[in-house]
């Protein structure tokens, strides 16, 4: 059933709810609350959609729904899911408006116990969710982020140290050339083994699990951040700032085919939008920097 939210006066909101939840292999019922909501919002990637959620499809071992927030992609997105996966709840937005608003718009449309936030090209891989549920259960674990691996099976590195100030500037550039300094390498984690699990200060927004009650706990996503960078930092953030952990959980693994749009176009738009939410997002969480539960995140 087509559902309109009126969210502004500039497009509208059609979602058509569930007619029943997806399952795992072994539920014998459909009518279910799901233990897991898989939310994926998606613009102008309909393929990379359609693999995600037959990944899904394989390998979740949970009860679970799906959320999709096509953003205003126009390439049949909407369409396309809808004819292969016809129990997904589909958000179409007439406009573009970003990652934040539409994982913002997806927020009240969930049911599951639980919350995984997937870009729209990722691929679960088998035991992923369950090893992620099973991290988050862990005491004081407000977030889980899995080990992201390349289309190649190769390393990607996902999970961070505290955002150094002079990042964007290393990352971009002129400096870009001069390889990767020591301050950038230990931002990155590049001396972790990436094997073990362990807290950390954040991991990037690819893959996300956390609790369906965390919104309630610290607030929306922040609509000030653009889509091109910074809202999975600004999350992990507030999840240590509401007292709990942010946890790197390696045996859980997920394809990410990372497009890295900023490092594209380094003087572009979107990249001089990333630099002004990076600063944004220090400013922000200034008061945390000396936070000495964050010593052994950031060891």
């Amino acid at each position: 059933m087509d559902v309109l939210l009126k969210r502004s006066a500039f497009y509208a909101v059609r979602c058509r709810r569930y007619t029943a939840a997806r399952m795992s292999a072994s539920a014998s019922a459909v009518d279910v609350t799901p233990e897991l909501s898989v939310v994926i919002v998606a613009w102008r990637a309909r393929e990379d959609v359609l693999r995600c959620l037959a990944s899904l499809e394989q390998y979740a071992d949970v009860p679970y729904e799906v959320i999709v927030v096509d953003d205003g992609s126009g390439d049949g997105t909407e369409e396309s899911v809808a004819a292969r996966f016809p129990t997904v709840a589909l958000v179409a937005k007439q406009e573009n408006e970003g990652l934040v608003r539409g994982r913002n718009s997806a927020l009240p449309l969930v049911r599951g116990r639980y919350v995984l936030m997937l870009d729209a090209d990722t691929e679960v891989r088998s035991g992923a969710i369950g090893a992620m549920l099973a991290a988050l259960k862990s005491p004081g674990v407000g977030l889980v982020g899995p080990k992201l691996l390349y289309e190649d099976g190769t390393l990607q590195l996902s999970c961070r140290r505290w955002p150094p100030f002079l990042v964007p500037f290393l990352r971009r550039g002129p400096l870009a050339r001069l390889g990767e300094p020591e301050l950038h390498r230990r931002h990155l984690m590049m001396d972790f083994d990436h094997a073990s699990e362990r807290p950390v200060v954040w991991v990037i927004g690819a893959a996300q699990m956390w609790r369906s009650d965390l919104p309630d706990r610290i607030g929306r996503y922040d609509t000030r951040v653009s889509s091109y960078g910074g809202e999975d930092l600004d999350w992990c953030l507030r999840v240590w700032e509401a007292g709990m952990e942010v946890r790197y959980a390696p045996q859980s693994e997920v394809t990410h085919r990372w497009q890295q749009l900023t490092r594209q176009s380094p003087f572009g738009r979107q990249s001089f939008r990333a630099l002004r939410d990076w600063y944004y997002l220090q400013w922000k969480h200034r008061r945390l920097r000396g936070s000495l539960r964050l010593q052994e995140a950031n060891a």
